[in-house]
């Protein structure tokens, strides 16, 4: 049975949105959140020197993460932020107590790519699976106590990866269909993506192109047009273009959508409150009964 605990989030500047500590009751553990336009600052934080865990995150439909430890830590990320792309902010654990070393940030590692493969909710960017670390059994019961504990905190900090599909979650195909009904269920020419502001601005408007969409292969000649909901607090959808090309994204067994010209913008369409239509992932429609929409309702009713 899951026992209540409490997490603490502290921003040390009172910016919301620079560097916070981020601490869980009864935990000797302690992580650091950073964008990575702040990096600089980050020297004089605690655990900076230290061995840790870190996972670096950027914007795309679905999460892209990547994985790392390092001992220190603090130099490890500089080398990223000099030399790895696609990544926004970041996030590092270490251990207050100094009983998390070198072999047991190194049995994290090993065990959370293996996690986030697993669950495949997140585009990983780690090329190559890290082997797990010869190591006593007492020192992998500490570590494995330390990484339960970062599992409990990660989904606060909006790091899904890790964290198990809910019941009913297909593992295949994530589109939702343009409606219930199976006569016309397989009418459709548009995805209607769920796009956060980051990602949204950078990729949809920014660069003309969605990635990375987990879509069944004999469904892509039909598809024309890619709509953007965007999340809360807009709640809407804003724009829509013209397809250009559907490609595999990588090895990751989902799609990166490109564009032939830049989105147009319409509506907004919004999510009424009392909507039962769920935007949390990607949702087939027609474009012309979507231009036509007066609310998301309208377009899957």
């Amino acid at each position: 049975m899951p026992f209540p605990f409490s997490i603490t989030v502290f921003a040390t500047t009172g910016d919301p949105q620079g560097i916070r500590h981020v601490d869980k009751s009864n935990w000797s553990g302690s992580g650091v959140v950073f964008s990575k336009d702040l990096f600089a600052q980050l020297k004089h934080e605690p655990g900076f020197n230290q061995a840790g865990l870190y996972i670096l995150v950027g914007n795309a439909s679905e999460e892209t993460i990547y994985i790392g430890e390092a001992d220190p830590v603090g130099e490890r990320l500089k080398n990223h932020v000099a030399n790895k792309e696609g990544w926004v902010w970041g996030v590092y654990f270490f251990d207050r107590l100094n009983k998390i070393g070198k072999t047991e940030v190194q049995y994290l590692e090993s065990a959370m790519v293996a996690r986030a493969k697993q669950f495949d909710r997140a585009i990983l960017l780690n090329k190559n699976v890290p082997t797990p670390p010869t190591m006593s059994l007492v020192s992998k019961a500490t570590a494995q106590a330390f990484l339960e504990d970062i599992y409990l905190i990660l989904p606060m900090l909006g790091i899904n990866a890790f964290t198990p599909p809910k019941l009913g979650d297909a593992p295949g195909e994530q589109v939702q269909a343009v409606t219930s009904n199976p006569l016309t269920a397989e009418q459709f020419d548009t995805i209607v993506i769920p796009a956060r502001e980051e990602g949204f601005k950078q990729e949809f408007i920014g660069h003309d192109c969605w990635f990375a969409i987990r879509i069944n292969a004999k469904h892509i000649p039909k598809l024309k047009y890619i709509a953007a909901y965007q999340v809360a607090p807009v709640g809407a959808v804003t724009h829509i273009a013209e397809i250009a090309s559907i490609e595999p994204y990588a090895d990751s067994g989902k799609y990166i959508l490109k564009f032939k010209g830049p989105a147009a913008t319409i509506g907004p369409i919004p999510r009424l409150e009392n909507s039962e239509i769920n935007m949390q992932s990607a949702r087939y429609a027609l474009r012309q009964k979507l231009l036509d929409a007066a609310n998301l309702d309208e377009i899957w009713d």
